[in-house]
């Protein structure tokens, strides 16, 4: 049963330096369970349900409450910019991280995801708190990331007038894109790990490991992005033909693939002077070889 004001346990200055109770008529009702909660939780602590938090309430309320796992969807917020008068120290605070690795996220002054988290109330709450603080940040859901949804793999590229010619490697089909219209080259690795195993079954159920090989690789790879296209299109070392690199091209894959990103922004660049071509092996990455989305 619910305290009353007859029922709750009195404050007693004799065991308690202060009356850290809420009282009463402070609790929060559960619209799923219809239980009462303290007013300084997003979620309800016995079904898990949304609460409508109390606007005086908000400032004790953490926005991140745990660590995603890899499978769950969540909602990034974005750092874009910060004030001349921004709390740096605060906002480290905030994420729960250290003051100088925040300051490293401000210098490389692109936007970047600071924050994974699980609900859009304590993401919206974050970016409430950093807007206080004298930071602009933006949400950007997994959702609309699609990071199961890989970018289109190609096998050549060939970039002539203006446009950039980029060949499906299932299809063959060619896609042409203007140069004005390419938006982001996004160079980066995919790492890979397996463990192999080779166990004994014995009597009643038992095993007996014989062996375990470990083994990981790294690739590099290249994603390209257009203005009109999220999906994108992706260089990977094996079955793309370098041959577009002309003079430039070396001996080894893993040289040519450094070198397209390069030879790439220089034509498109040249091609189209007055739009900015990013190129950046940071810019709204995301983990398990994902993608990353011109529109973070």
């Amino acid at each position: 049963m619910a305290d009353t004001p007859e029922t709750q346990p009195a404050f007693d200055p004799l065991i308690q330096t202060e009356n850290i109770a809420f009282k009463a008529d402070e609790m929060i009702d559960c619209d799923s369970c219809s239980r009462k909660n303290p007013p300084n939780r997003l979620k309800c602590m016995y079904c898990g349900g949304g609460l409508a938090v109390k606007a005086e309430y908000a400032d004790g309320i953490s926005p991140i409450s745990r660590k995603l796992e890899a499978w769950e969807k969540g909602f990034n917020v974005i750092l874009h910019s910060a004030n001349s008068g921004a709390d740096v120290k605060k906002a480290a605070a905030l994420l729960q991280i250290e003051t100088p690795f925040f300051e490293e996220i401000l210098t490389a002054k692109t936007p970047l995801p600071v924050a994974r988290i699980e609900s859009v109330a304590e993401a919206d709450l974050l970016i409430s708190r950093f807007s206080d603080l004298g930071f602009e940040c933006s949400m950007v859901t997994d959702e609309n990331l699609n990071a199961d949804d890989l970018p289109v793999r190609t096998s050549g590229i060939d970039i002539n007038d203006g446009v950039i010619s980029i060949i499906d490697f299932n299809t063959r089909e060619v896609t042409a894109i203007p140069a004005d219209e390419l938006a982001l080259i996004v160079t980066g690795m995919l790492s890979k790990s397996k463990v192999d195993l080779l166990e004994k079954k014995g009597r009643g159920g038992k095993t007996k490991l014989l062996y375990e090989t470990e083994t990981a690789s790294d690739e590099a790879v290249i994603d390209i992005y257009s203005r009109s296209d999220a999906k994108g299109f992706r260089v990977n070392l094996a079955g793309f033909d370098f041959s577009c690199l002309g003079e430039d091209k070396g001996l080894l894959a893993s040289e040519n693939i450094r070198r397209l990103a390069v030879v790439a922004k220089r034509k498109c660049s040249e091609c189209a002077a007055h739009r900015r071509l990013c190129i950046d092996p940071t810019h709204g990455c995301r983990r398990l070889g994902g993608r990353c989305s011109p529109r973070c």
